[in-house]
């Protein structure tokens, strides 16, 4: 007798339903890990691609979500803590800074990027109309003030803490072979480079560094000082997914987060809080005395008080985290902006800028 017409059984369906989102799911995992060796390898990327605005954001992107796993190669991406002026990497010797900085002032203004981000995240002119002008926040208090800014890059999927560590002798050369006498530090950093720059202060000040008495202010803008609650969901998300087998590619996935990103979930600023060392004891978070500070946080509402505000916050960061009370600090609420307004708005440049000016007992130039 002849087969008869073949027909799918009830199991079939569902069977071919698994197997493609398998498959779609195993072409995300392998762009996903190639990410990392497509924005390290400058053999892949033509120079001038690596170079330009656009590759830059794709190398911060991928040092920030990958870490150490990107692996990056050669002066244009950000594998090594630099200084950079037109977003170009500097020497740190007394010759190639007095070349750079014919104008220098003894108050270096240092400003430190956020999350899969480059120096450049300061400069972005998009948006004019919408209350920027299109000049960066250093140029505006190099203006109004009398002082010397200085763009940092870093590697921000790595360690908070070991950002800090490289900051901490970063800026000990810096203040070293400055072309004049440093006289005042003062740190900006935006969202993790607020975490970046308190993890410098305490281990500078920890290891009495040149530099340490001279920070006399510090600014956070839009910074997770008590924790991101986004990447805690993501972590237990993760942690979850791991027990069901079917799940475990998506499990996988979400654990390629950086250390970097994973240091978000509580804002960690020390190696003894993410090492997880018994015995340690409770770590020092509050800064020295003697450095005033200022925190900055934005809503997308306009009252600070709606429920809007309080759970969204800035879309990244809520208010209660970059305003984190349990820190000596000053606050600002700033709303009706975005995470990202608080690096390029003017009504947050006109917020630094008023903060800075103001005369206080920290302020010596």
């Amino acid at each position: 007798m002849a087969p008869g017409p073949t027909t799918s059984t009830p199991a079939q369906g569902p069977r071919l339903g698994i197997d493609l989102v398998s498959r779609v799911l195993g072409t995300v995992l392998d762009t996903v890990r190639a990410l990392p060796d497509l924005a390290a390898s400058k053999a892949r990327l033509p120079g001038a691609l690596v170079k330009s605005e656009i590759g830059q954001r794709v190398v911060g992107f991928a040092n920030g979500a990958f870490g150490e796993r990107a692996a990056p190669r050669g002066d244009t991406l950000p594998a090594a803590m630099s200084v950079r002026l037109d977003h170009r990497r500097l020497r740190l010797d007394r010759a190639s800074l007095a070349a750079a900085y014919p104008s220098a002032k003894g108050c270096l203004v240092v400003l430190l990027h956020g999350l899969v981000d480059t120096e450049r995240s300061w400069f972005r002119t998009d948006g004019f109309g919408r209350g920027r002008s299109g000049a960066d926040i250093g140029s505006k208090l190099a203006t109004a003030l009398s002082c010397t800014p200085v763009y940092v890059r870093y590697n921000s999927g790595r360690h908070v803490s070991d950002n800090g560590r490289e900051l901490a002798d970063l800026l000990d050369t810096l203040v070293d072979r400055w072309p004049v006498e440093v006289t005042d530090v003062v740190l900006i950093g935006h969202s993790m480079g607020g975490l970046v720059a308190r993890s410098a202060v305490h281990q500078a000040h920890a290891r009495a560094s040149r530099w340490s008495p001279l920070v006399t202010r510090l600014v956070c803008l839009g910074t997770p000082h008590a924790g991101a609650p986004l990447e805690r969901v993501v972590a237990r998300t993760a942690a979850l997914l791991g027990r069901i087998r079917p799940a475990a590619p998506l499990s996988w996935l979400l654990g390629l987060r950086s250390d970097g990103i994973q240091d978000l979930a509580e804002g960690y600023l020390h190696e003894h809080q993410w090492a997880e060392q018994s015995g340690v004891e409770q770590v020092e978070t509050t800064l020295p005395d003697g450095v005033r500070q200022l925190y900055v946080s934005a809503t997308l509402s306009r009252s600070r008080d709606s429920v809007l505000g309080r759970v969204v916050g800035d879309l990244m960061v809520e208010p209660a985290s970059a305003a984190d009370p349990g820190q000596n600090a000053e606050l600002r609420w700033l709303g009706g902006l975005t995470h990202f307004d608080l690096l390029r708005h003017d009504t947050a440049h006109q917020t630094l800028i008023d903060w800075l000016g103001s005369p206080g007992a920290n302020r010596r130039w």
